[in-house]
């Protein structure tokens, strides 16, 4: 499968932090707001006029909308809004605007779980037993390792009949974790690595039996307040929606055809359906203030981030395409990529970068991904800022 394909089919309810990256790989990546140098003066040129064409076909005036963020070598290429926030009352789209970011949620739950094995909390060998007791007998070999890194083979709790409608009310945690515990696995622990939204339900879970406090709360606490991270909040604690982003997902024509000429306000789906998986909400700048956490080692250490960027360990060699902190590793045009997109209904977010490049891109949409394919939109900004493929590597399949 082409890199860029295999991209596009992890796209599940994510977005990373590119300091995690950059601290493993040494890209030396762009510091945020108060580091960053930001390009000169005066209009667009190179790579940045390429790029803001680009995004301002794909997201035109008076639709649903993005924000998005370049940065190449320390220098930010572009950082703006395009379209609507909110169609009907005419707001645009900024780099303050409020998104729900789908799984870059995961970001969050996986720094958590990183900051309680620090501190002695949790061992990434554990297994689930351990921390949750009232565990099936058949997940008794799977570990906080195996949650992190997708290798469980634990089934996707989202993969359901009549989801969106499953998705629309209100559970708690152990409801969620109910909801799946009887179904079979797809492959032993460590066997291969499949994407399992049910993982990061159960590292919520952990995080709150050994913390003493709701999911939403440890995070504010450990993570949001001490950057700064005001425009950011995670399931229960999501009560400002003022700045949210409305999200738009298309019509549906008398034959369930998408009809993409037709947004409408996206149909509901709940915060507390998916938990530590992704409910979280925030802004573009700060998802900076997070990547300035990590680069700066502010959450965890060099050494913990380094080892959840490693390719995932399996039973018998290791997972080229997934690393044990839940990353997907790629490649675009023979360069080294890191990256997560994500999508709920109504929302695409994506955030990837090219290490040996320090190129990071970061692009949240209030639209369902199809048209256009966020995901794809990324990988397009990100060879532009990098300057296209490496001399001598061969370029990208179309």
């Amino acid at each position: 499968m082409r890199p860029v394909a295999r991209l596009m089919m992890a796209c599940a309810v994510g977005v990373v932090a590119a300091g995690s990256w950059a601290v493993a790989v040494g890209g030396g990546y762009p510091r945020g707001d108060g580091g960053t140098r930001q390009a000169g003066p005066g209009g667009l040129s190179g790579p940045a006029a390429s790029i803001d064409r680009l995004l301002s076909e794909a997201y035109p005036p008076g639709e649903p909308g993005a924000v998005v963020r370049v940065s190449k070598a320390g220098v930010v290429l572009l950082e703006k809004g395009y379209g609507f926030a909110d169609v009907g009352r005419k707001l645009p789209a900024t780099p303050d605007t409020v998104f729900r970011l789908a799984s870059v949620t995961k970001a969050f739950t996986g720094t958590a779980v990183l900051m309680l094995v620090e501190r002695g909390a949790i061992a990434l060998d554990d297994p689930v037993t351990k921390h949750l007791p009232s565990s099936p007998p058949a997940w008794r070999d799977v570990t906080v390792r195996h949650l992190l890194s997708h290798t469980s083979g634990l089934p996707n709790y989202l993969d359901r009949p009549n989801s969106m409608e499953w998705a629309a009310r209100e559970y708690s945690v152990q409801e969620l974790i109910d909801s799946f515990k009887d179904w079979p696995a797809a492959f032993a622990p460590g066997e291969r690595s499949a994407y399992s939204n049910s993982n990061y339900v159960l590292l919520g879970a952990i995080i709150e039996k050994v913390s003493g406090v709701p999911f939403d709360r440890f995070v504010e606490t450990s993570i949001f307040a001490p950057l700064g991270m005001t425009a950011t909040a995670c399931g229960s604690s999501v009560r400002d929606l003022s700045r949210l982003a409305t999200a738009y997902e298309p019509a549906r024509t008398a034959d369930d055809q998408l009809d993409w000429t037709r947004l409408l306000v996206a149909r509901p789906y709940s915060f507390s359906a998916v938990y530590a998986v992704g409910s979280c909400v925030s802004s573009l700048r700060d998802l900076v203030r997070f990547h300035d956490g990590l680069v700066g080692g502010r959450l965890i250490g060099a050494a913990a981030v380094a080892r959840s960027l490693a390719p995932a360990a399996l039973r018998a060699g290791v997972a080229p395409a997934m690393s044990e902190g839940g990353w997907q590793l790629d490649a675009i045009g023979g360069r080294r990529a890191v990256m997560r997109g994500g999508a709920l209904p109504g929302v695409c977010t994506w955030f990837l970068t090219m290490p040996d490049d320090e190129v990071s891109v970061i692009l949240l949409s209030n639209r369902t991904p199809g048209k256009p394919r966020c995901g794809m939109l990324a990988v397009q900004v990100a060879g532009l800022a990098a300057g296209g493929p490496r001399r001598n590597d061969p370029a990208p399949a179309p």
